[in-house]
């Protein structure tokens, strides 16, 4: 039996929860939530959330449905509507645009390093984040790994936090299936 067939497999569901996804625009959180939604691939470039897209099928997820709260990350959405949807949220999803890095000339990674910290700022301490270093299908660019974002993102400083980082690859679901565990796990201990 395939991963996906046992995650994405219907079941009976008895446990519901919210998951938003936060982070940069265009770092890949309707990519993951299309993976989620289908375990496909996803081929094409979805378009760019413009505040909230509150999913309305659940993603069913051993034995768990999910309502997933897909905010844009544009800085006037990151200032007004994320905490919204943290609000809602037993969960959240930091995706990471791992193809930006520090050195990066723009102020791209400064944004991103901003809207991380923004996000620690108004989540509250009990809710797991699951922080994701995407695009590492993106072979070309060189991406991150978990433990360069670690460093330049400041994660290995969070304390008292249900937290788990890993490389992911959005588009292809490449360290989905062991990201999503982790996170139900988290969210079943909270329950």
């Amino acid at each position: 039996m395939s991963w996906l067939s046992r995650i994405f497999g219907r079941k009976s569901l008895e446990q519901t929860a919210n998951i938003v996804t936060l982070g940069s625009s265009g770092a890949g959180k309707t990519t993951l939530i299309r993976f989620l939604e289908t375990g496909e691939p996803v081929l094409d470039n979805p378009r760019t959330t413009l505040g909230i897209d509150i999913r309305q099928a659940p993603i069913n997820i051993s034995g768990w449905s999910l309502t997933a709260i897909d905010v844009g990350g544009q800085e006037l959405y990151r200032e007004s509507l994320w905490s919204l949807g943290i609000a809602q949220a037993d969960a959240v999803i930091y995706v990471i645009d791992g193809t930006i890095r520090k050195s990066d000339t723009s102020d791209t990674f400064e944004s991103s390093k901003f809207s991380f910290d923004y996000m620690l700022s108004i989540v509250e301490a009990d809710v797991p984040i699951l922080i994701l270093v995407n695009k590492q299908d993106l072979v070309d660019n060189s991406p991150m790994t978990a433990q360069e974002a670690i460093n330049l993102y400041g994660i290995g400083e969070l304390v008292g936090r249900s937290f788990n980082i890993l490389p992911s690859s959005a588009k292809y679901g490449d360290g989905v299936e062991t990201a999503i565990e982790w996170l139900v796990d988290k969210i079943a201990e909270k329950s």
